[in-house]
C-alpha cells in the first residue's frame, strides 16, 4: 500500500531545506506532522480533505488486526450507496470492488462515512503515528511533540485558515506535491474520477493565498460539532468563499468529507 508522505516528513512552512525530512514551522517548538500546515504553534491541518488512499489504511489496519468479517470492519465501510449517486450506472458492488481493489479513488476525498466513522478514523491516525514517532531514534523523535492527536476541526478552527498567507517558494512546493501524487496513484488512468463534472481529486483546486487545496467546491467537511459542517461543495459550491458558512447534515453523504487537526498537545 502506498504511503506518500502521510504521517512524517516534510512540514511545508519555511522548510529551511527541501531535501530534509524534516524542518522548522513557523515558530512551533516541534514539527507538524506531514499533509498539514501549522495555524499557529499548537495546531496544524490538513491540506487536503482526507483521500480515500488514507482510508482505506485505517481499514487495512482494522482488517489485519479484526479481520474483514469483525463489527468493527463493518462499521468501518462508507455508505457506497452514496456513492452511486455520483458514479452513475456503476452498481454499488462494482463501486466497492474498485474502491478496495484499486487505486481508481484512491485521490478522491473519502464520501459516504459518518461523524463516528471519521471520528474513528482520526484516533486511529492519532496511533498509527505514535507507532511511527517510536521507531524513530531519540533525536528525531525529539523534534516531535510528546503528546498530540489527530480530530476534527471546530468550525471555527478550520475558519482560521483565511488569516494564513503562502509565498511564491511555498506554492511551489504545493505544486510540486500535487503533482508527484497525482503520478504516483496514476490519476490520470483512472476511468472514473478522470474529468468528472462533480467530483474531483484532493489536489483539483489550491486557494490563491492560503494555498490548502478544495476548500469550497468539491466535498463540504465535518466539523467537530454533529451535523455542521463548512467549506463548501460540488452539490451547494460557497461562491463567497466564505470561511464561516455552515451546512447541515444529519449523515453519510456523496458531497461530505473532512480534514483533521493535528494539534499539539505538550
Amino acid at each position: 500500500m502506498k504511503q506518500l508522505a502521510f504521517f512524517l516528513g516534510l512540514c511545508l512552512i519555511l522548510t529551511k531545506n527541501s531535501d530534509s525530512n524534516y524542518s522548522d514551522c513557523q515558530e512551533n517548538q516541534y514539527l507538524c506532522a506531514s499533509n498539514t500546515l501549522p495555524m499557529n504553534p499548537r495546531l496544524c491541518i490538513d491540506l487536503t480533505e482526507v483521500p480515500c488512499y488514507m482510508y482505506k489504511d485505517f481499514m487495512a489496519s482494522i482488517a489485519g488486526e479484526k479481520g474483514t468479517s469483525s463489527d468493527e470492519f463493518i462499521l468501518s465501510k462508507p455508505d457506497f450507496t452514496k456513492w452511486e449517486i455520483l458514479f452513475e450506472g456503476v452498481s454499488v458492488e462494482a463501486i466497492e470492488q474498485r474502491f478496495f481493489e484499486s487505486d481508481d479513488f484512491a485521490l478522491m476525498p473519502i464520501i459516504g462515512i459518518s461523524l463516528e466513522q471519521a471520528i474513528r478514523f482520526s484516533e486511529w491516525r492519532t496511533k498509527a503515528m505514535e507507532a511511527e514517532l517510536a521507531e524513530l531514534s531519540a533525536r528525531e523523535r525529539a523534534a516531535f511533540p510528546r503528546k498530540f492527536k489527530f480530530r476534527l476541526p471546530s468550525a471555527d478552527e478550520w475558519s482560521r485558515m483565511r488569516f494564513l498567507r503562502q509565498d511564491k517558494r511555498m506554492m511551489k512546493q504545493l505544486d510540486k506535491i500535487a503533482g508527484k501524487n497525482r503520478s504516483a496513484f496514476k490519476l490520470s488512468r483512472s476511468e472514473l474520477m478522470k474529468g468528472h463534472d462533480r467530483i474531483s481529486d484532493i489536489y483539483a483546486s489550491k486557494h490563491e493565498t492560503v494555498g490548502f487545496f478544495n476548500l469550497f467546491n468539491n466535498v463540504a467537511e465535518m466539523t467537530s460539532e454533529p451535523g455542521q459542517a463548512v467549506g463548501g461543495s460540488w452539490k451547494t459550491a460557497n461562491t463567497a468563499k466564505n470561511y464561516q458558512q455552515l451546512f447541515d447534515y444529519t449523515g453519510p453523504e456523496a458531497w461530505l468529507g473532512f480534514r483533521c487537526i493535528f494539534e499539539i498537545i505538550d
